[in-house]
């Protein structure tokens, strides 16, 4: 009966989270992980990643699969301009902040850039969730706080992305008042006002 029990709710994870499944689901619905091995032989499932599993038509979102993996990973650099639609360019590489003391993985994952961060404060400052091109909902940090990295980490992006970032989110958000409070919680008020003064004449601000 208990045997049942458990591969009944294996089903009903498994049609929740629309044709895929976890072993954080598993361990999280304290199911024993010879339930998950059986399930996945039962339906002929794929393992895309370790511990992730799919139906065979499930779409693989790269980007949703990792932060699944991951939750701790909030997309930020280029993934994020990307996801907001602040540049035309396709990353080469994923790209997410993560805390500190944050080691879910022993094995480096191939194209994927992790920056670290100590304060908690400025970790969590600016997250929010949006839409991948899969439509799966994955967290990132809003196009302020990108914004704010891209200026405060400048040496990381060609001039062309720089430019085509800042004007980008000045014809599409704008949003200023916020702008300026993360600049000012991330400790860079004045690079930033000096950036936004030359891309719209800040200096009326």
């Amino acid at each position: 009966m208990k045997e049942n029990t458990n591969y009944s709710k294996i089903q009903k994870i498994f049609k929740n989270n629309g044709g895929f499944i976890t072993r954080a689901d598993i361990d999280s619905a304290d199911i024993p992980s010879w339930f998950l091995s059986d399930f996945v032989k039962r339906n002929n499932l794929i393992k895309v990643a370790p511990g992730f599993y799919t139906s065979n038509d499930f779409l693989v979102d790269d980007l949703f699969v990792l932060q699944k993996r991951f939750s701790k990973y909030i997309f930020s650099g280029m993934s994020a301009l990307y996801l907001h639609g602040l540049t035309d360019k396709i990353p080469t590489e994923i790209e997410v902040t993560a805390p500190q003391n944050y080691n879910p993985s022993r094995k480096i994952i191939s194209n994927l850039s992790i920056h670290k961060i100590s304060s908690d404060d400025k970790y969590h400052l600016g997250i929010e969730e949006v839409k991948t091109m899969f439509g799966n909902i994955v967290k990132v940090y809003d196009a302020e706080r990108t914004i704010c990295d891209v200026i405060k980490y400048r040496d990381r992006y060609d001039s062309e992305t720089f430019v085509k970032a800042v004007k980008s989110y000045i014809k599409k958000t704008n949003n200023q008042i916020k702008l300026f409070r993360y600049a000012r919680e991330l400790g860079i008020e004045k690079k930033v006002y000096e950036v936004m003064e030359v891309f719209t004449g800040a200096s009326n601000l």
